[in-house]
């Protein structure tokens, strides 16, 4: 999908806003001062607020599908763990204001968890993680009876643990600023994921 720059402009001053007041806190009046643009350039290129949520999503959701051919090039499923949760998190990370707006969408009226370009994303992922387990286990290496769900939700809540408790964890792990922290995000707990999730699929129960 093509968007322009004005259409640009509105998607990322929705994101900022959406981000800090929720959906339902910015209104679209909110939305347009932020773009600097009027109400009824809005309404003409999205209609509606709530079309407007889910042309958000489905502009970012290519930033979070795992790369399956960068993925192809990895010699053995060990590695591959290893280059899928790097990229995951630093995607992530890079995006950390979408993902205050999923958890806040989330833990209100689910508009985004059962949106299309939402659910295509979590299967397309899901996909490729049942992929890297399966080829995993015909090697040898990895252990049968993991669930690809749970490695995943895993993945994924360690991180938005992180996103939703950032001053609390700062403070605690002594980080001064919003940039060393997401240095120590894209290091110490990427290297710990990978090791919680290579421990998990290597055990024997």
């Amino acid at each position: 999908m093509e968007f322009n720059e004005k259409q640009i402009d509105i998607l990322l001053a929705a994101e900022r806003l959406f981000a800090t007041k929720g959906f339902d806190g910015a209104s679209v009046r909110d939305i347009a001062q932020e773009a600097n643009v009027n109400v009824a350039m809005i309404n003409y290129y999205f209609g509606s607020k709530d079309k407007l949520l889910e042309t958000f999503f489905e502009w970012r959701v290519p930033d979070f599908m795992i790369n399956v051919d960068e993925l192809s090039l990895v010699g053995n499923a060990l590695d591959k763990v290893d280059v899928l949760v790097d990229r995951y998190v630093k995607s992530m990370n890079s995006h950390r204001k979408l993902y205050r707006v999923i958890a806040i969408e989330s833990t209100l009226k689910q508009r985004m968890l059962t949106s299309d370009a939402f659910k295509k994303l979590k299967i397309h992922n899901l996909e490729v993680i049942t992929s890297i387990i399966n080829s995993g286990i015909a090697e040898g290496v990895f252990k049968a009876g993991n669930d690809p769900i749970l490695i995943h939700s895993m993945m994924m809540g360690t991180f938005m643990n992180f996103q939703m408790n950032q001053v609390f964890l700062q403070d605690q792990l002594g980080i001064a600023d919003d940039d060393g922290y997401g240095q120590y995000i894209e290091t110490t707990l990427t290297e710990f994921i990978q090791k919680t999730i290579k421990a998990l699929l290597t055990y024997e129960k």
